[in-house]
């Protein structure tokens, strides 16, 4: 028997290799295999290679790495030994104890192994026999989808322990058989065999993971979930509810998705208990449609019907008590804008069907902004129409057009400007309310509006400290004539100046409403920056009316001209603290009619907010002042993520009643929250709704979801009960929700 003894580092391919000794490799010549070794021992005999030291094989994708590599020429194999690491064409890193491998890659034997594949998931063996292309088989296995450093011994969140693991690369499926679930390294299920998608695959047909629900009304339900593919661009999800003692529901969420449009549609149908009949067969459709067509338009439409009031909310379908079908096409281009839209609304509450229910047939707008005929100067227009019908109470149409000219002028001293416009309306008026100054037939109103503007800002500085002043006035001129007692004004109610809409032309931003006359607004803002101090602005204006009525909404006071003077005051020092207050003062006796100011300060390691409101009780009828303090903190857990609390006291009376706390801890992982509304009946606190839960959403390893949510209603109307449940979500990637269940109040509650 001869040997050949090499002793040096070896870069060469092996049918190379075969040139030097008398026999030749088995290796095939169209797939060379690249070998490194510090060692090489040949029999040329039988044609074996025995390499050691630092022994690296490449072929094609494929590349291994041993401290040892036996080759058997006759046997078409090679067996690798010691610290055993084989990467795959995929990006699988497999280490082993020992691995036995043809010459081709293609099928692989191995002894105590641990395999991490691309997408994070890992799976160890006492054993494994894998083919690639078809399938691996593995011993005594342990799998897992938590990115962790499963090789070097760091516990994922959960994995499957099987007696036998079976990959089938074909149909892209794994089966485990006489499984042990482990989450957190805590048993919680055995199962016979379990099967379900590898990481390769997208979706998948099959039913999903049944979820159950125990409540007094409903007794046990049992919700099964079949999800179907229809293409590559449509799929569908099949949920079968069944209630002990109330029925049966079916729901179909249909989803389609093309180059430039998508569907997704819910369909529910059901034979349950209503508030009419002990069995009522029902129905509704809840459908949304987006897409872009033509030259830049999107086109939305949404269907949302029920056949019946209360059953969407009663069998926790849609918790809405009103429902809005709509179709809406909208359009940007250049300097223009289009928006049409029709819209019909449903009332789901008895007590206000009639009141509810409107009807846009159509909505119609289109404005363009272009330049002027000067060089500073815009010009807008602007064409509106709307249909309304049954707006509580009101039949009506409109058609609406605006023409508008603006200019700005650097003078000397100072910007002015100027802005100019006429709006002509037409209504037709078809119906309304008995108790609404309004009315029937046609009217046609011409507006005319023009502001005259001057604003100069002023500059201070020092070597510390900068400072921006910059007073400003508007005198503005409405024409026309009033028109509150011909036209109900449906798009432009409630109105209270602020510093945002001090010096708009028109400061009511529907259509119906116009206030002839005219008026003088005035203003100053100051924003300082100082070096020590930081970073301070603020502003206070008012509105006096020269001629005409006065405008409701700029003072308590019914006949003063002046309005009440809106003031803002910001102020943030170097040392970290955020201080804002806003507020109105009356412009007669300086008394101050609303407050409302928050402070924010570093607190430890979090942060405290400080937030106190006060509102004069003239704009609420009221006998005494409301009033209300509220107070939250946030602070960051190490290991864990941000952590708040909050609270908010009712000081109305002198009194410290809770009306409202909260709290959540929220990080990558964890996320909790809580809520607690409380109102005051015969001075005694009672409960409205509360909602609190505690989720984690993938952690570090990105692997388990967990949820548990409470739930207290104590709202009823018609056949819907208070509720209060506790629900569970757990779900595991790959797998998908294992032991989801909702638990609802056992004691029967009063309508």
């Amino acid at each position: 028997m001869g040997f050949l003894f090499i002793n040096c580092r070896l870069r060469c391919l092996l049918f190379l290799l075969a040139l030097s000794t008398p026999t030749n490799f088995a290796f095939a010549a169209d797939k060379p295999i690249g070998f490194e070794a510090d060692n090489v021992v040949v029999n040329q005999a039988d044609g074996s290679l025995f390499a050691t030291g630092n022994v690296e094989l490449k072929q094609a994708n494929n590349t291994l790495r041993a401290d040892e590599v036996t080759y058997y020429r006759n046997q078409n194999k090679a067996i690798a030994r010691g610290n055993v690491v084989h990467i795959d064409g995929d990006g699988t890193v497999t280490n082993a104890a020992i691995m036995e491998i043809d010459t081709e890659f293609s099928h692989i034997l191995a002894e105590t192994i641990i395999s991490n594949f691309t997408t994070g998931e890992w799976i160890s063996a006492n054993h494994a026999d894998r083919i690639a292309g078809d399938r691996g088989i593995f011993d005594a296995s342990r799998f897992t989808p938590c990115k962790c450093d499963f090789l070097n011994g760091e516990r994922p969140l959960w994995d499957i322990k099987a007696s036998q693991t079976v990959r089938n690369e074909k149909t892209q499926t794994i089966t485990h058989y006489n499984m042990r679930m482990n989450v957190l390294n805590v048993p919680i299920g055995y199962l016979p065999f379990l099967s379900h998608p590898d990481w390769a695959v997208r979706r998948r047909s099959g039913f999903l993971t049944p979820r159950a629900t125990l409540s007094a009304e409903k007794g046990l339900t049992t919700i099964i979930p079949y999800y179907r593919i229809i293409d590559q661009t449509s799929d569908a999800t099949f949920n079968a509810n069944i209630y002990q003692r109330l029925g049966y529901s079916l729901r179909t969420d249909y989803r389609k998705l093309w180059d430039k449009a998508d569907l997704n549609a819910s369909v529910i149908t059901a034979n349950v208990e209503t508030y009419k009949e002990p069995r009522e067969f029902v129905g509704a459709v809840d459908a949304a449609y987006s897409s872009q067509i033509g030259n830049g338009w999107n086109v939305s439409a949404q269907l949302k019907r029920t056949s019946q009031d209360t059953f969407l909310r009663r069998y926790n379908f849609n918790p809405n008590t009103s429902l809005k079908s709509n179709i809406t096409a909208s359009r940007i281009v250049d300097n223009r804008y289009y928006h049409v839209e029709v819209s019909d609304r449903q009332s789901l509450l008895a007590s206000n069907k009639a009141l509810d229910e409107t009807t846009v047939l159509p909505s119609i707008f289109y404005e363009k902004v272009e330049k002027g005929w000067r060089k500073n100067q815009s010009l807008r227009k602007e064409l509106s129409a709307i249909q309304l019908d049954n707006d509580q109470g009101h039949d009506m149409a409109r058609w609406s057009g605006v023409l508008e000219v603006a200019e700005d002028f650097h003078l000397p001293l100072g910007i002015a400007n100027y802005k100019a416009n006429i709006t002509g309306d037409y209504y037709s008026i078809h119906t309304k309310p008995n108790d609404v100054d309004a009315v029937i037939g046609d009217h046609a109103f011409a507006t005319p509006a023009l502001s005259v503007g001057w604003q100069i800002p002023i500059t201070v500085k020092s070597e510390s400290r900068r400072a921006v002043i910059e007073p400003l006035a508007r005198l503005a001129y409405v024409g026309g004539n009033d028109r509150a007692s011909k036209i109900p004004n449906r798009d432009a109610g409630d109105y209270r100046i602020d510093e945002a809409n001090l010096f708009l032309l028109n400061r009511y931003q529907g259509k119906d409403y116009a206030l002839p006359g005219t008026r003088l607004d005035l203003g100053i803002s100051v924003v300082t920056t100082d070096n020590l101090l930081g970073e301070a602005s603020g502003f206070i204006g008012f509105s006096k009316t020269l001629h005409g009525d006065l405008s409701p909404g700029t003072s308590l006071e019914p006949n003063n001209k002046r309005s009440d003077y809106v003031s803002s005051l910001s102020i943030s020092p170097l040392s970290g603290q955020k201080i804002r207050w806003t507020g109105r003062i009356s412009s007669s006796d300086q008394t101050l009619l609303e407050s409302r100011a928050s402070i924010t300060t570093n607190l430890g390691s979090g942060s405290l907010s400080l937030s106190h409101n006060q509102l004069d009780r003239r704009y609420f009828n009221g006998s005494y002042d409301a009033e209300e303090l509220s107070t939250s903190y946030s602070d960051t857990l190490t290991g864990i993520g941000t952590f708040s609390v909050g609270q908010v006291w009712d000081l109305t009376r002198g009194k410290t009643n809770p009306t409202l706390s909260s709290a959540s801890i929220s990080s990558g992982e964890w996320t909790f929250h809580g809520s607690q509304s409380w109102g005051e009946l015969n001075n005694k606190l009672i409960g409205k709704k509360m909602t609190a839960g505690l989720s984690w959403n993938g952690g570090p390893q990105d692997c388990l979801y967990f949820s548990i949510n409470y739930e207290k209603d104590p709202s009823v109307d018609r056949d819907i009960k208070s509720r209060e449940q506790i629900s569970f979500l757990l779900t595991l990637k790959h797998i998908g929700s294992f032991g989801s269940q909702t638990i609802e109040s056992l004691m029967p509650t009063d309508s």
